[in-house]
C-alpha cells in the first residue's frame, strides 16, 4: 500500500497499537487498511454514510487481504457499531460541525477509555470550544500541509471535566506545541483569516466593536506564531 497523505499519516500517528479502531467516513479506506496493515489496529471498522465510498473501500480491504480483520458498515456516524468493543473513534475529513453532531448523537463515546482522532476540515475553532465545554479535551494537536492546504489533527480524549476555553486557544489549539514550519503557517492563516473578518465589520457602523476583537486576536496569534518560529 503506497504511504498515507500528511493529513492521514498524522492521524495515524495519534493511533495507540493494540487498538480496536472506528473510522468513521473512511472513504477509500486507506488510513484503516494502513493501521491494520501495519499491526498498529489488529481488529477495525470502516464506515461510510455513501454507498459508493464504502464499496471503494470494500475493494481495497478485499485487494490487501484484510476481510478478517476489518469489517465494513454502510451507516451515519457511529450508529450500529459496537462501542464496547472500539477503542479508537477516527473522524478525518468532515467539518467541524457535523464531528460534534457525530459525537453528540452517541453516550458511549463519552468515556474515559475511548481516544478519539479528529481531523476538521472546516470550523476547528468551533470544535475545540464544543469539545472542552462537554467534557474533552486535547491532550495534542498537529498542524499539517496537504496539496496546498493547511489542516489540524487533534487527539482527544474524555476527562468529564466541562470547562469554556479562551479565544485563542479556540483559534489555535495547541498548534504551537508541536512547533514546525507548517504549525507557524497555520498559526499566520488562522491570523490572516480573523484580520479578513474584522475588515469586513469594519465596514459596518454596528461591527466596529466585534471588529476589534478580530483584530486583538489576530494580533494575539501573531505573536503566538513570532514566538514559535523563533524556537524552530
Amino acid at each position: 500500500m503506497e504511504k498515507l497523505d500528511s493529513r492521514l499519516a498524522a492521524a495515524a500517528e495519534f493511533v495507540s497499537y493494540g487498538t480496536v479502531a472506528a473510522d468513521i467516513g473512511t472513504d477509500h479506506g486507506y488510513l484503516v487498511c494502513w493501521l491494520v496493515e501495519n499491526g498498529v489496529c489488529p481488529k477495525a471498522y470502516a464506515t461510510d454514510i455513501n454507498e459508493k465510498p464504502l464499496e471503494s473501500a470494500k475493494s481495497l480491504i478485499e485487494e490487501m487481504g484484510l476481510c478478517d480483520k476489518i469489517e465494513t458498515r454502510l451507516t451515519n456516524g457511529l450508529a450500529g457499531l459496537p462501542g464496547d468493543e472500539i477503542d479508537e473513534v477516527l473522524i478525518c475529513g468532515m467539518g467541524g460541525e457535523t464531528i460534534m453532531g457525530i459525537l453528540a448523537s452517541h453516550e458511549w463515546v463519552k468515556s474515559e477509555r475511548v481516544h478519539l482522532v479528529l481531523q476538521p476540515m472546516s470550523r476547528a475553532d468551533s470544535l475545540r470550544r464544543w469539545l472542552y465545554e462537554n467534557g474533552w479535551r486535547i491532550d495534542e494537536e498537529k498542524a499539517v500541509e496537504a496539496e496546498g492546504h493547511l489542516y489540524t489533527v487533534m487527539s482527544v480524549e474524555f476527562t468529564g471535566e466541562k470547562t469554556a476555553p479562551d479565544e485563542i486557544f479556540c483559534a489555535i489549539g495547541k498548534v504551537p506545541e508541536c512547533g514546525g514550519e507548517v504549525a507557524v503557517k497555520y498559526m499566520r492563516r488562522q491570523a490572516a483569516i480573523h484580520k479578513s473578518v474584522a475588515a469586513g465589520l469594519m465596514r459596518s457602523p454596528s461591527g466596529k466593536s466585534a471588529a476589534m476583537r478580530h483584530i486583538i486576536l489576530a494580533d494575539m496569534i501573531e505573536e503566538q506564531a513570532d514566538e514559535t518560529e523563533k524556537q524552530k
